[in-house]
């Protein structure tokens, strides 16, 4: 089997307070913040081989210091951040990570990834945007920070802009693969009545700066 490549944001080891507000994760009725982490350690130790190449797109965790670091040792993969807002405690462990971004471009191709019809350009960062480089061209925008609150906005929006963090719809607490993203953005131009990410953004983005 091929390596994968795998992209999650908003995971949020080791804070509380985020079974007060992400009410569909586990162990979020009883506040329980080291039954929730196993949870979540599991889950990426059970998807992610360590030859395969993840994407964090920002808050990997709250933990502090070494329990930060302790963490990021038993995350298997190629790992590579796009920081969020909530990743002070991590600055220190860069080492960890292959590459460390605020923003990142990537240009998948059918050589990489065979269920590709096209090149996918990919832009990441932490906080979702209006407008990036290459959208008018048909490269698509992920991001995290917004827990599943911006789905219905990206959903009735004409922009390929796609919330990977846990708790959105397209995650559903789990994490994706390049093939997940790939469906819903092709699924979302299809809808359309196109079927090349260039004659989609040609045919909705007309306004926007090339």
């Amino acid at each position: 089997m091929a390596n994968q490549i795998y992209f999650t944001s908003d995971l949020h080891f080791g804070h509380t307070n985020i079974l007060k507000h992400s009410s569909n994760r586990p162990y979020s009725d009883t506040v329980d913040i080291q039954a929730h982490d196993e949870w979540l350690l599991d889950l990426w130790r059970s998807t992610v081989d360590k030859r395969d190449t993840i994407y964090i797109l920002g808050d990997l965790t709250f933990l502090k210091s070494e329990d930060a670091r302790h963490l990021l040792e038993k995350l298997p993969g190629h790992k590579f951040l796009i920081e969020g807002n909530h990743d002070g405690s991590i600055r220190a462990y860069k080492h960890y990570f292959r590459e460390v971004y605020q923003i990142k471009e990537m240009r998948f191709r059918p050589t990489v990834a065979p269920f590709l019809k096209e090149d996918l350009g990919v832009v990441m960062c932490h906080y979702p945007m209006v407008t990036w480089n290459q959208k008018p061209r048909g490269s698509i925008m992920l991001h995290g920070h917004s827990h599943g609150k911006l789905d219905d906005y990206n959903a009735l929006s004409p922009d390929l802009r796609f919330d990977v963090g846990i708790d959105g719809t397209l995650a559903n607490l789990h994490i994706l693969t390049l093939e997940d993203i790939y469906n819903a953005a092709y699924e979302k131009i299809t809808q359309a009545g196109c079927t090349t990410f260039v004659e989609y953004a040609s045919n909705n983005y007309k306004s926007e700066v090339r």
